[in-house]
């Protein structure tokens, strides 16, 4: 990404983990990124909570085998990392619960597994709107992993997708969860090699922010992008950039511009679900491990609400006892459906929710619809990108691990400022719609 020219000005929304990482490699390469967040913190779902005298993860939690540039940036800013303890499934050791499946020895699985899902991320890749490509990005997962006769790898899926919130396997995608379910992290997910940050996700973001240009409760009103540079309004004044960089839903992008037929596509070719977060006291809930989840929960996709799971945080006295941190997918459901939800579950695996604490409900992980997959969602993600002088990053185009937002941002930098560097056509061309027959 060597400076061709004088440097650019580039505004970046959204100052989660995709605005910051942006901004980052902007940065870097000896150009001004300025970011705007809406919120009066930055971190997006990287949510740390002190209460009492324990701190706790209430939204992102870990790092895996994927977060290389991750795992050197906190090293960088003084974060250190602690190995989660041990994680049970069904009671189980997660790799013994993996086991219990049929079909040839785990490994073997897990190959013909990795082998199939990089094949067919380099078709969605480069044959986007392929008929073939598209119908087969459509399938779901439990359909595409038991059309291969991969028995260990369904079992897999229920701890390293749905119970990390990451879509029920019979709704999700198989299109999407190739996109980030690489070798790494399947062996992260079944060996439970985690590490979490002793300093916090939060703390680490804002140390990682503070040479960069960020605007706190700036919410973008307005982008005007019919002139020959893109005009942001953002806190009651107006700026121009030579490009634009949003990673906030498209649903929210949509609001605030002229949004082009493909940026509608997507806006409606994806579903946001929600996943609750709640701390809670408990005097006889699990012990001798770090991790539990349940199977029920992750394989029935009609029990919303359910406990996928939950992570041992430690005691606090102040609080008055053990602490837990729960998930439950809950789409559609109120924090009181929740709580009585959770309540009766607890009941149902034979633990005593004391308090709750506090709960958190998360706008978490865009599934893309099935139909819109299957109608050329992935053709149409690849074509807004540098449309408009407008560039996208973000869980809708990557997904909600931090280490596959960081990747994707890395990547569209590199593109975008190369496109920069080569001077873009004329405002007149730029601002006229590409079409998308395939729509």
């Amino acid at each position: 990404m060597t400076r061709t020219t004088a440097p650019f000005k580039i505004a970046v929304i959204g100052a989660g983990p995709a605005g910051l990482s942006t901004a980052r490699f902007i940065k870097q390469a000896g150009h001004h990124p300025i970011l705007f967040e809406a919120d009066d913190r930055l971190g997006g779902k990287s949510f740390s909570v002190v209460r009492g005298d324990a701190m706790n993860e209430m939204g992102t939690c870990y790092t895996t085998r994927s977060h290389k540039l991750v795992k050197q940036w906190m090293r960088q800013h003084g974060i250190t990392l602690t190995r989660l303890g041990e994680a049970r499934y069904d009671g189980l050791k997660v790799v013994d619960y993996v086991k219990t499946g049929g079909g040839p020895p785990m490994v073997l699985q897990a190959l013909k597994f990795i082998r199939a899902a990089g094949r067919l991320r380099r078709d969605i890749r480069n044959r986007p709107d392929d008929p073939d490509v598209r119908a087969e990005a459509a399938m779901t997962t439990a359909e595409w992993v038991k059309r291969l006769n991969l028995p260990k790898i369904e079992l897999a899926s229920h701890r390293i997708q749905t119970t990390q919130g990451y879509g029920f396997t019979d709704e999700a995608t198989i299109g999407q969860t190739v996109q980030w379910c690489d070798l790494n992290y399947l062996l992260s997910g079944v060996l439970n090699d985690m590490h979490m940050p002793d300093q916090g996700w939060s703390e680490f973001w804002y140390r990682f922010s503070q040479d960069l240009d960020v605007r706190l409760s700036s919410p973008v009103t307005h982008l005007d992008r019919a002139g020959p540079k893109p005009v942001i309004t953002a806190a009651g004044k107006s700026e121009e950039f030579d490009a634009v960089v949003s990673t906030v839903p498209m649903q929210n992008f949509v609001k605030f511009c002229a949004a082009t037929r493909d940026e509608m596509f997507i806006c409606n070719g994806i579903e946001w679900q929600n996943y609750t977060t709640t701390l809670l006291t408990s005097p006889d809930w699990f012990e001798g491990h770090m991790i539990i989840g349940y199977s029920q929960a992750s394989m029935d996709s009609t029990r919303k609400g359910a406990i996928l799971g939950g992570r041992r945080e430690g005691e606090s006295e102040e609080l008055g006892g053990r602490l837990y941190v729960t998930g439950q997918f809950s789409t559609g459901l109120t924090g009181p459906e929740l709580r009585e939800i959770l309540l009766a579950d607890a009941e149902r695996h034979g633990f005593t929710v004391e308090s709750v604490i506090q709960q958190k409900i998360w706008q978490y992980f865009p599934q893309y619809k099935i139909e819109a997959v299957r109608e050329g969602l992935f053709g149409a993600l690849k074509r807004v990108q540098g449309h408009q002088h407008t560039w996208f990053s973000g869980a809708s185009f990557s997904h909600e691990l931090v280490c596959s937002v960081v990747e994707q941002a890395q990547g569209m930098v590199r593109d975008m400022l190369g496109e920069l560097a080569r001077a873009p056509a004329p405002a007149a061309t730029q601002d006229t719609p590409k079409t998308a027959e395939t729509v």
